[in-house]
């Protein structure tokens, strides 16, 4: 992996690799419940580029919740690049020995002397015509391989810069590419622990596996960190859960009584993998804290009203639940029967929640469970359930961007970005055809939208920059792998088409 990192990070950039592997759980056969690569540059700033991947990085969270207007502010734009010449921009001020105090996250002791790198500078932190890499500290040519610059962001107290965002409340948090927050005693902050090539620690199923049993009426699918593939049915009568690891073994759970099957998702990580094992430099910064619960399961359970589904509750939201043999997919968000028409354009697939994603904070949200455009969630741990807003039009799919924002799609088209912490909705933009799914991918930041039109686009959720990326054969979703792979999955109650994937960047 390529780092351009000055040396106090080094050690930490190197550790940025997690461990693949099966998440420990109990395996079973089958369990039945109860009847019930170009590289590139990343950039930001206040005009979006004209090239290769659109911004991700600086972004603001509004204070007013007005769900049909909003603003947008400028992240990294992601734009092919030709090596640069680099030049330091850094002040350095002789002090005592020992270099004094020099405990700033962008300083550090040479020589005698206390050097300041760019980071946390301002606009006039490096000569005309180069920019602020975050990443080395370095300041570059704006088109230089490995390259995370921009604008600082108003947030309080604070300034969040390339690679973080405002929470809303007063504190930046990390943006992919980067896994960790560092901020100067004068609130100027910027993205730590990032990567500017994607780690690939595993390869989930091939296409070969995955167009086997496992893709049997499949109407929704994702991958969990360790490449295990998941999937959920769309089907008359009971309706299945099933997992297939990269071996080729494959699991199946059946579903509570005659309920069709919507969505599934898996908690993951919302950047690169995050640091196991100590810091080898006492003085660095400590590792982010690992994200509880990553690799749990949630499905969604949908039937429409003329669709003789049979159950107490009617649907919801279920989280496997692999230790219980009797009742493995048990409903922890009760739904109402409500219905769309679209993005799929069937009375079955349309019908009940839809939007079903896992906040960082092991929190379930979904949309329509209580009626169309509310916005539910389920705190797992605290065993509460409610409606934390409400859009005006359904909701039809959602993701997880940053540890407090979700991406929201709307009936129609329309994106917004919704902040779990304030509880308040910014619009985004409007793609003008309905979405089917929203991927979000942890290495660049950016959304992947499956559209009712067939197109998939590339979104970055806090600018709205939208640009074309493939089509699909046919109705369906997407979900990235951790491999680095797009993958499209038909609804094959509509469409009976074989599972495929394009690949996505490998570095910026």
């Amino acid at each position: 992996m390529k780092f351009a990192t000055p040396l106090p990070q080094l050690a930490a950039a190197c550790l940025v690799l997690g461990a693949c592997g099966d998440d420990g759980r109990a395996t079973a056969t089958e369990v039945t419940g109860a009847p019930a690569t170009a590289t590139t540059t990343m950039t930001t700033g206040a005009t979006p580029g004209t090239t290769g991947e659109p911004d991700t990085g600086t972004g603001t969270d509004s204070d007013t919740a007005v769900p049909t207007t909003g603003t947008t502010t400028s992240e990294p734009t992601t734009t092919t690049g030709t090596t640069g010449t680099t030049e330091p921009a850094q002040t350095s001020s002789t002090t005592a020995p020992g270099c004094g105090a020099c405990d700033q996250p962008n300083q550090q002791c040479v020589d005698g002397e206390c050097v300041t790198s760019c980071q946390g500078q301002g606009p006039d932190a490096c000569p005309e015509g180069q920019v602020c890499d975050v990443i080395s500290g370095e300041c570059h040519a704006a088109e230089d391989p490995c390259t995370l610059a921009g604008t600082e962001t108003a947030c309080a107290d604070l300034s969040c810069g390339p690679g973080s965002t405002c929470d809303g409340v007063g504190a930046c948090v990390p943006l992919a590419p980067c896994s960790d927050v560092a901020c100067t005693d004068d609130g100027h902050c910027w993205g730590t622990l990032c990567g500017c090539e994607r780690v690939v620690e595993c390869q989930e199923p091939t296409a070969e596996q995955l167009n086997g049993p496992f893709s049997t009426e499949i109407g929704g699918i994702d991958f969990a960190d360790d490449c295990n593939a998941w999937m959920v049915t769309l089907r008359s009568g009971p309706d299945y859960v099933r997992r297939l690891k990269p071996d080729g073994e494959l699991t199946q759970w059946t579903g509570v009584a005659n309920l069709n099957m919507g969505e599934v998702k898996v908690l993951r990580r919302l950047t690169i993998p995050q640091l196991t094992e100590a810091l080898p430099v006492a003085a660095e910064p400590s590792p982010p804290t690992p994200v509880e619960g990553l690799g749990e399961v949630a499905i969604t359970y949908t039937c429409c009203q003329a669709c003789g589904c049979q159950a107490d509750p009617p649907q919801g939201v279920a989280r496997l639940d692999e230790a219980n043999m009797m009742s493995p997919l048990p409903i922890v968000i009760v739904a109402q029967v409500t219905q769309g028409d679209g993005p799929f354009g069937s009375n079955a697939a349309d019908a009940g929640p839809h939007g079903l994603a896992w906040g960082e904070d092991r929190v379930l949200y979904v949309g329509n469970s209580t009626m169309n455009g509310e916005y539910n969630d389920a705190d797992l741990d605290a065993a509460t359930q409610g409606v934390v807003f409400t859009f005006d039009a359904r909701v039809t799919a959602s993701a997880p961007i940053s540890p407090v924002h979700l991406l929201v799609a709307l009936d129609g088209g329309t994106l917004y970005r919704f902040n779990a912490q304030t509880q308040q909705a910014e619009f985004v933009v409007d793609l003008m055809s309905d979405v089917t799914s929203l991927a979000h991918d942890a290495f660049t930041g950016h959304v992947y939208a499956g559209l009712a039109s067939l197109e998939v686009v590339r979104v970055a959720p806090f600018t709205g920059e939208v640009e074309p990326f493939q089509t699909m054969p046919g109705v369906g979703r997407v979900a990235v792998s951790p491999s680095g792979k797009l993958w499209y999955t038909p609804v094959k109650y509509l469409a009976n088409l074989p599972l495929q994937s394009w690949d996505l960047p490998m570095a910026f």
